[in-house]
């Protein structure tokens, strides 16, 4: 609706906005998901609505703050003749409400609802999309912006309920608490240039907003490529904290190497098989006129498949508080993001962007496995993820085969060959212990009808018929109480109260 040039401008625009929100957070989303597992573990409820109080004061103010700021700068830029201040005043408004949602979210994580998590999201997306195309069609860049605002009123609002509990927090806690947000907010304020589309900046200013329109087509991709599994992981930090707390390191560790395996059994032929169909996936999403940013999304959509395969032991790393090192490997990173926006990225625009933030991901990547493997003592399946990576290339190249086919079935047919052929690999290769498929079945219990169908059917091709689809002990993780627990419950997935 918008155009290349249009999408850049929006891209920029809500870029600052979730820069500056990441600001005014705090570090408060990451401390409620944090601690509040622990707290209510060890029967300290009481502390973690003291908790949550204080932490939402202290969010609603910087909100404020925010808004107040944005709207000082787009007065000024007015007065001084510049364009209308509507434009950063929406910023500001995007700013402040993504902050309080994403309060919200870490709450809800925290006190591991995920059932109300889930509503809200959807709730919260569906409104979004109505508006993001109505206002884009009807007022153009500022309607896009107003649309996008509406995606976080909900869970904005949400955070505004008063407080259950009222008094001062334990000092234990508010030590231990203060510590780790500083940090988390430290941590996070990097992550979000490095990992969110900090070179959307660099590219506007050598390259102009046609160029950051078509990085943007690229991440896009990316994220569609691996969000939806990666949603498995919004439990994890919880579920760590909770066994962290309660010293159980032998369950940590293979809910860990179990948790990274499935991820990347999902996210790595998702990242693969879009980035082999994406010559004919990408005009028809976006149009003809997006074409130049087919070479761009390719790279950025597998450098996102094996980029988010980590994010298991980022949920680790925050759980025994150690988000002294989530910051310190975000400012390394975002170093050399700037260096390369100084460099690689005005020398050669586009693609200069695209490798450049793939190799940073990469080594990022990399040296938050080191840490995890050789100071936390929790070891990688190293082999099982080389099988995993063959498999979802071989996926990747059988689909790419059924593209020379010209024709309008040649787009369904590579996604049903590529499928077909990672089933396959998988089987062949033996890439997935019988273990993570029991688990994997706990998870696709509770899909509708057709796709558990779908599911079930899948996993008797990666396991064979022999088992006759009953999951066994290996795939369950043992709880406090001595019962086993499906590891669905650990990765925030169907399978009782902590439903998503």
């Amino acid at each position: 609706m918008l155009g290349v040039e249009g999408t850049g401008v929006i891209v920029f625009a809500l870029w600052m906005a979730m820069l500056a929100a990441a600001v005014t957070d705090l570090g408060a989303q990451a401390t409620l998901a944090r601690y509040l597992p622990e707290l209510t573990l060890a029967g300290r409820a009481a502390d973690g609505d003291r908790l949550t109080a204080l932490l939402r004061s202290a969010v609603a103010l910087a909100c404020c703050a925010a808004l107040a700021g944005f709207a000082s700068y787009g007065g000024w830029e007015w007065w001084a003749g510049g364009a209308e201040p509507a434009i950063s005043i929406l910023v500001g408004v995007a700013c402040a409400l993504q902050a309080l949602a994403g309060f919200t979210y870490g709450y809800l994580r925290g006190v591991q609802r995920f059932d109300h998590l889930a509503l809200v999201t959807a709730v919260s997306l569906a409104a979004q999309l109505v508006f993001v195309a109505v206002g884009s069609l009807t007022f153009g860049l500022p309607g896009a912006l107003v649309g996008y605002c509406t995606g976080s009123v909900l869970p904005a609002a949400l955070a505004l309920r008063p407080a259950r509990c009222t008094g001062p927090l334990a000092a234990d806690i508010r030590r231990r608490a203060r510590r780790y947000a500083l940090y988390a907010w430290a941590g996070a304020l990097s992550s979000a240039f490095v990992w969110s589309r900090a070179e959307v900046f660099f590219l506007n200013r050598s390259a102009g907003s046609a160029a950051v329109g078509l990085f943007s087509v690229g991440v896009t991709l990316a994220n569609l490529a691996s969000q939806a599994p990666m949603l498995l992981t919004a439990g994890l930090l919880p579920y760590f904290a909770q066994a962290f707390g309660k010293g159980a390191l032998a369950e940590m560790r293979d809910a860990y190497a179990s948790a990274t395996r499935v991820l990347a059994f999902l996210v790595f032929p998702a990242c693969f098989g879009m980035a082999a169909v994406l010559p004919a996936l990408l005009p028809m999403l976006y149009g003809r006129a997006f074409a130049g940013a087919l070479p761009a999304a390719t790279i950025l959509v597998i450098g996102a498949g094996i980029g988010s395969a980590a994010s298991v032991g980022t949920s680790l790393v925050m759980a025994v508080d150690r988000s002294d090192f989530i910051f310190l490997s975000g400012l390394v990173a975002a170093v050399l993001t700037v260096i390369a926006g100084f460099t690689a990225i005005p020398a050669f625009g586009l693609m200069g962007a695209v490798w450049a933030r793939v190799a940073i991901q990469v080594a990022a990547v990399a040296f938050g496995g080191w840490f995890v493997f050789s100071r936390l003592g929790f070891p990688l399946p190293f082999r099982d993820l080389a099988k995993l990576l063959v498999a979802a290339g071989l996926c990747g190249a059988a689909a790419r085969l059924c593209l020379l086919v010209p024709g309008a079935g040649s787009l369904p047919a590579a996604i049903l060959a590529g499928a077909a052929t990672y089933m396959v690999s998988i089987r062949v290769l033996h890439a997935l212990p019988a273990g993570d498929i029991a688990r994997l079945r706990t998870i696709t219990r509770h899909l509708p009808a057709g796709l558990r169908t779908a599911a079930e059917l899948g996993l008797r091709v990666l396991a064979g018929s022999a088992d006759g689809g009953r999951p066994s002990q290996a795939g369950t993780l043992a709880t406090k109480s001595g019962q086993p627990q499906p590891l669905a419950a650990a990765t925030g997935t169907p399978g009782g109260r902590n439903a998503n």
